[in-house]
């Protein structure tokens, strides 16, 4: 029988206490069930799904695996949170963006969460002013693929303010009003029972209506090795982790797709979260 605040360890002989329902996960999590003391509510199945950075092959996988799933364990209401970084790093940016904008105005009855990422703020800065700060560093952090995926030819990022606007022009043209919009609408959080879902994380020493935008999209410390739990629990991207991470204070699954990793969907079921996975084969 197992206690209320604790978790039997998959593979493991111990009983590990999880403080307040969490739990610190070694190994490879993945084809397990986790237990803690969180939950959705109880007619409500949520994926969370990682950076996805310009694989819509990729994502149309998980989509397909999340369907699968649904037929498996969905009852009542499935809710789909996508934690941002839909674009850059990979070839099929504006396919990603299509798709996107596709599955949502689809006919099935599955609610959908759009969060902004810190690629898609810097190609929003990117088309607002191009020699702003982050504008031109969205160009390095993948910025030229994007541009590549909506047919705009960059040889490279050594570029003079002219030629910065006019790619910028270029682009907010290229993509349309349907993507742009999309991006312009995105989320910085969202949260469902006891879990917040973000793209990079939260400085957990503020309060939510404190946080910026900064720290929802760019966050690493003191975030990433905050030593005591915090509820809601955060689930976040961003960082890359070979495998997802279950901490007593987040769960992080960017398990870097761009760099030949998979694209991970956590799937949370009343006090329970498994894992998903696609890659490359």
């Amino acid at each position: 029988m197992v206690e209320k605040d604790t978790v039997l360890w998959p593979n493991a002989q111990v009983k590990i206490n999880t403080m307040k329902g969490f739990v610190v996960l070694n190994g490879n999590p993945m084809n397990k069930i986790y237990t803690t003391a969180c939950h959705v509510p109880d007619d409500t199945i949520v994926y969370a799904i990682g950076d996805i950075h310009g694989y819509a092959d990729i994502l149309s996988e998980m989509h397909r695996l999340i369907y699968q799933d649904l037929d498996k364990h969905g009852a009542g209401q499935a809710h789909i949170i996508y934690l941002g970084d839909y674009i850059d790093r990979g070839p099929q940016s504006k396919q990603v963006l299509d798709l996107l904008i596709r599955v949502e105005e689809g006919d099935d009855t599955i609610q959908r969460s759009y969060l902004l990422g810190n690629h898609e703020e810097g190609l929003l800065e990117f088309l607002r002013d191009p020699e702003s700060q982050f504008g031109s560093m969205w160009m390095d952090w993948g910025g030229v693929s994007t541009m590549k995926s909506y047919g705009i030819d960059v040889q490279h990022t050594a570029l003079s303010y002219q030629e910065m606007e006019s790619l910028s022009k270029i682009l907010k043209e290229k993509m349309g009003h349907a993507h742009f919009s999309f991006l312009s609408e995105l989320f910085l959080y969202e949260k469902v029972g006891n879990y917040m879902f973000v793209h990079a994380g939260i400085d957990p020493e503020k309060p939510v209506e404190k946080q910026s935008k900064k720290d929802f999209t760019l966050m690493r410390e003191p975030f990433l090795s905050w030593p005591a739990p915090l509820n809601p629990i955060v689930v976040h991207g961003h960082t890359i982790t070979d495998q997802p991470e279950i901490l007593p204070h987040r769960i992080g699954i960017d398990t870097g797709l761009y760099q030949g990793g998979c694209l991970t969907a956590a799937v949370f079921e009343k006090n329970t979260v498994r894992f998903l996975q696609a890659d490359h084969s």
